[in-house]
């Protein structure tokens, strides 16, 4: 069995992480990255005894990055602000399957002039028993859409937004979930953030503890048992 981690340590080292994130970025990234400041802010929470859990919110980062060359309208500019908001709250057994209790990203993208938005919204499903829909909820999941586009509900011509599909993703915390967004809006800046060996470290670790096991329960299904079968369906319902 594996030696069960102090809370205390575990606070202290996602605090430590989202210093060295902040640093990293501001040395790196000030250009697209705007204010990475704020993980301060996250890593003072990270601090704070909550009991059987740890928590911790990254409010209005903010990202500049161009506007990819096929976005429509046509007419949207050279640059996209993107605002993420992630919220998170977890247990201290870091063996446990659902180590989330809470996963909440919001991702809001506008032009520079704040004509044109839309959202993304990746969060860990929380299961209701008296939801009898039968549609797919992946545990961790990404949705286009979400509360964001309420405000253009009235305005959104032929656009037609839904709730689904959901697509299934291994669960993200901060530095993983910035990788995630540079990747796919501002790759020169991606690429040169991996060769700091900071960041690098910081993004191998998470995928240790996050992404590894989330693969491993995945593969599961090929070689486990029914009883096995039954608890990672929750992970990606698609599997037969």
């Amino acid at each position: 069995m594996a030696k069960r981690i102090k809370p205390a340590e575990i606070r202290r080292r996602l605090s430590n992480d989202l210093l060295s994130l902040s640093q990293v970025l501001g040395r790196n990234s000030s250009t697209v990255v705007l204010n990475a400041d704020v993980l301060k802010s996250a890593a003072n929470q990270c601090l704070q005894d909550r009991g059987g859990y740890w928590e911790y919110q990254i409010a209005g980062l903010m990202l500049n990055v161009d506007a990819p060359q096929k976005a429509l309208p046509k007419d949207l500019g050279k640059k996209l602000n993107l605002t993420i908001d992630l919220d998170l709250c977890g247990t201290y057994d870091e063996e446990a399957e659902n180590f989330f209790e809470k996963l909440i990203l919001k991702v809001r993208i506008e032009t520079e002039d704040g004509r044109n938005m839309c959202s993304w919204h990746f969060d860990r499903h929380i299961f209701d028993e008296g939801d009898e829909s039968g549609d797919a909820h992946p545990l961790f999941h990404f949705q286009h859409g979400g509360h964001e586009m309420n405000e253009l509900a009235d305005s959104l011509g032929k656009v037609l937004l839904l709730p689904a599909p959901r697509m299934a993703s291994p669960p993200m915390e901060a530095v993983l979930c910035i990788d995630f967004l540079l990747s796919n809006f501002a790759g020169g800046e991606w690429k040169a953030l991996r060769t700091d060996a900071t960041y690098l470290r910081l993004l191998q670790e998470a995928q240790i503890r996050l992404w590894k096991p989330y693969v491993e329960r995945l593969a599961g299904w090929w070689v486990g048992g029914k009883e096995s079968k039954d608890s990672i369906s929750r992970l990606w319902p698609h599997l037969a």
